[in-house]
C-alpha cells in the first residue's frame, strides 16, 4: 500500500514538472494531487447552504472556537484545517504564501473583513494539534452556496472538485433547498465517501424532529436513489461542551455518533479510500495529457487551412455522437417509465388482491373474540397483515427494480462508451493521431438501493364507542366492527402500495436523471479536450520557431510522464 502511494505520488509530481509549461490547468490539479499525497492527506469538504453553521460544526469536532462564526453569510475563502503545530499560510491567487496567526484568520476568510475577496485569497492552510486530524484529515470549511456573493458558491463548487470526501451539513430550520438538491447531484456523480448532517436540531422538539428527519431522509434518499445514515445534531450546544470540558448532552443529538462513524472510517478505510482516489485523478490527468500531446503534434503537421477544415468536420462528427446520445437517453427515458408503470401496476394489483387472504381470519376473531377485545383485536390482525404480507411484496419490487435498472444503467453506459470512443476515433482519423479506446466507468457495483420507507397502520376512524357496545346487540356489533376492519384493511393495503409506487418510482427517476447526467459529461469532457487541444496547437502555430522546437523537445517528456500516470491509474 505504502510503496502504490509512494508511486503515485512520484508519477503525480513528475506529471506537474512537465506539463507546467503547456498545461498549466493539468499542472496545477497534478501539484495537489502530489501535495496531497506527499502528506499523506485526505481532504474532506464541509458543503452546505450559507448559514447552515458548517463552521461551528468543524469547530465542535476539534473541540475549539478557530473558524469565525457568526449570524450574516460569513465564510468567504475556504480554509483548510490539518495537523500540526498552530499557525495558518493564506495562500493567494498568485501562488504566494503568507503565514499568519489564528487570531488572524478572519481578516482573509470572511465576508466582511475580505469583501468579495479583495485580498486576492485562493485559500488558508490552517494547522492545529487536534487527533482527529493526525492520520491526514483535512477539514475544509467552505463558502455557503445560495448566499447573495456569487463567488462564495463558486469558491464552494470548486471545494466540492478538489474534495475526496464531503459532509454535506443542512440544517433542520430550513431543510434541503434547491441548491442543496444539486449539490446531492454533484456528490453522487462524484461517488466520494459522505457523510450527511440535520444541524440545528436543539430547537426542536421530539415531535417535530423525527418529523423533519423523516422528511429529510427521504428527501435525500430520492435524490441519491439509495437510503443514507442523516446525523440529526445540534453543533452548537456539542461545540459549547467541548470549550467547557464538559460531557455532551441530549442537546447535541447525533454529534457522538457521527464522530465515531467518522473515527471509525479514518481507521477502517481511509487509506484504501485515498487510493482509489488518487488512483482515479491520475488516470484522469494521463488520459488528458496523453491526448493533448498526439492531437497538437498532429494538428501541426498540416497547414492552418487544413487544421481548419478538420476542426470544422470533429464538430460536425462530436454534434452527430450528442445527438445519438439524445436519441438514446429518450429510450432510456422510455424504458425506466415502462419499469415504473410495470411496478406501479404490481403494486396495485397485489393491493387488490391481498386482503381477500386475510377475510378468513378477520372473521374468525369478529365471531370468537370478547366484544370488549374485538376492535383491538381486528385492528391488531390488520397490522399483522399489512406488516407481513405488504413488506415481503414490497422488498420483492424493490429488488426487481433494483435488478433491472441495473441491465438498463448498463446498456446504457456501454452505449456512451460507444458514442465515447465514436468521437476519440473521428478525431484520431481527421486528425492522424493515435487515440486508444477508453472505457466509461461502470455501473456501481453496490447496486442502487430502491428501499421505502413503511408507514405505520393508521386506526380507522369508524370505531364503535362503549356506550354502543352497551345498546347494541352483540351480534350487530360484531358485524359492524368487521365490516369496519375489512374496510381499514383494504385502505391500508391501498395506502401503502400508493406510497410504495411513489417512492420507488422517485427514487428510479432521481437515479435515471442522475445517471444520464454523469453519462453526457463523460461525452463533453472527451469533446471539449480534443477541442482544446486542437486550440493550442493553433495558438503554437504563430510562436517562434525556436518555441515550437522546444515543444517538440519537450514533448517526449510530457507523453512519457502522461504514459506512467495512466498505467499507475488503471492501478497496473
Amino acid at each position: 500500500m505504502a510503496s502504490e502511494l509512494d508511486g503515485l505520488r512520484a508519477a503525480s509530481g513528475e506529471l506537474a514538472g512537465t506539463a507546467a509549461t503547456r498545461y498549466p490547468e493539468i499542472a496545477v490539479r497534478a501539484e495537489r494531487l502530489e501535495e496531497r499525497l506527499a502528506k499523506g492527506r485526505f481532504h474532506v469538504s464541509v458543503l452546505g447552504e450559507f448559514k447552515r453553521g458548517k463552521s461551528t460544526f468543524i469547530n465542535a469536532l476539534l473541540g475549539r472556537e478557530l473558524l469565525p462564526t457568526g449570524v450574516l453569510p460569513l465564510t468567504a475563502v475556504s480554509t483548510e484545517v490539518a495537523f500540526g503545530d498552530p499557525g495558518a499560510v493564506v495562500v493567494h491567487l498568485d501562488g504566494t504564501r503568507t503565514e499568519v496567526g489564528l487570531d488572524d484568520l478572519a481578516d482573509y476568510v470572511t465576508e466582511a473583513r475580505n469583501p468579495e475577496n479583495e485580498r486576492q485569497v485562493q485559500r488558508v492552510e490552517a494547522m492545529v494539534p487536534v487527533p482527529l486530524l493526525e492520520p491526514g484529515v483535512v477539514l475544509v470549511d467552505t463558502p455557503g452556496i445560495g448566499s447573495i456573493y456569487l463567488h462564495n458558491t463558486e469558491a464552494a463548487r470548486n471545494a466540492l472538485l478538489d474534495a475526496d470526501g464531503a459532509v454535506l451539513v443542512l440544517s433542520a430550520d430550513a431543510p434541503l433547498s434547491d441548491q442543496e438538491r444539486e449539490l446531492l447531484a454533484s456528490l453522487a456523480e462524484r461517488q466520494a465517501p459522505t457523510f450527511f448532517v440535520l444541524n440545528k436540531v436543539d430547537h426542536l422538539s421530539p415531535d417535530e424532529r423525527d418529523e423533519v428527519r423523516r422528511f429529510v431522509a427521504e428527501a435525500v434518499a430520492a435524490e441519491l436513489g439509495r437510503k443514507e445514515t442523516l446525523y440529526c445534531l445540534a453543533a452548537r450546544p456539542a461545540l459549547e461542551a467541548r470549550l467547557r470540558a464538559k460531557k455532551l448532552t441530549d442537546d447535541a443529538g447525533d454529534f457522538p455518533a457521527f464522530e465515531a462513524d467518522l473515527h471509525e472510517f479514518i481507521a477502517r478505510d481511509l487509506v484504501d479510500a485515498r487510493l482509489a482516489a488518487a488512483r482515479r485523478e491520475l488516470g484522469r490527468l494521463g488520459r488528458e495529457l496523453s491526448d493533448a500531446v498526439g492531437l497538437e503534434a498532429s494538428s501541426l503537421a498540416v497547414d492552418a487551412e487544413t487544421l481548419a477544415s478538420r476542426v470544422e468536420e470533429f464538430r460536425l462528427a462530436a454534434t452527430h455522437e450528442r445527438q445519438a446520445m439524445a436519441d438514446e437517453r429518450t429510450l432510456l427515458t422510455r424504458d425506466a417509465g415502462q419499469l415504473a408503470k410495470r411496478i406501479g401496476d404490481d403494486l396495485y394489483r397485489f393491493a387488490a388482491a391481498a386482503p381477500a387472504k386475510w377475510r378468513r381470519q378477520l372473521e374468525d376473531v369478529a365471531r370468537s373474540a370478547p366484544v370488549a377485545d374485538v376492535e383491538d383485536q381486528l385492528r391488531a390482525v390488520v397490522e399483522q397483515a399489512v406488516v407481513d404480507r405488504f413488506e415481503v411484496f414490497r422488498q420483492q419490487e424493490a429488488d426487481y427494480a433494483e435488478e433491472s435498472w441495473a441491465e438498463l444503467a448498463e446498456r446504457y453506459r456501454y452505449r456512451t462508451e460507444e458514442r465515447v470512443n465514436a468521437v476519440r476515433t473521428a478525431a484520431a482519423d481527421l486528425f492522424d493521431v493515435q487515440l486508444p479506446r477508453v472505457t466509461v466507468p461502470e455501473v456501481a457495483e453496490e447496486r442502487e438501493r430502491f428501499f421505502y420507507l413503511f408507514l405505520h397502520v393508521g386506526s380507522s376512524s369508524e370505531a364503535i364507542g362503549r356506550l354502543g357496545r352497551r345498546l347494541l346487540p352483540s351480534s350487530l356489533v360484531r358485524r359492524r366492527m368487521l365490516a369496519q376492519a375489512q374496510r381499514h384493511l383494504t385502505q391500508e393495503f391501498d395506502k401503502h402500495a400508493g406510497r410504495a409506487r411513489w417512492d420507488l418510482t422517485q427514487r428510479l427517476e432521481a437515479v435515471r436523471q442522475r445517471f444520464e447526467k454523469a453519462m453526457a459529461a463523460e461525452l463533453e469532457r472527451t469533446i471539449d479536450a480534443i477541442l482544446a487541444a486542437a486550440e493550442r496547437a493553433e495558438g503554437l502555430r504563430r510562436s517562434t520557431e525556436v518555441e515550437r522546437k522546444k515543444r517538440s523537445a519537450d514533448a517526449a517528456a510530457v507523453l512519457d510522464a502522461a504514459t506512467r500516470a495512466l498505467d499507475l491509474g488503471a492501478g497496473a
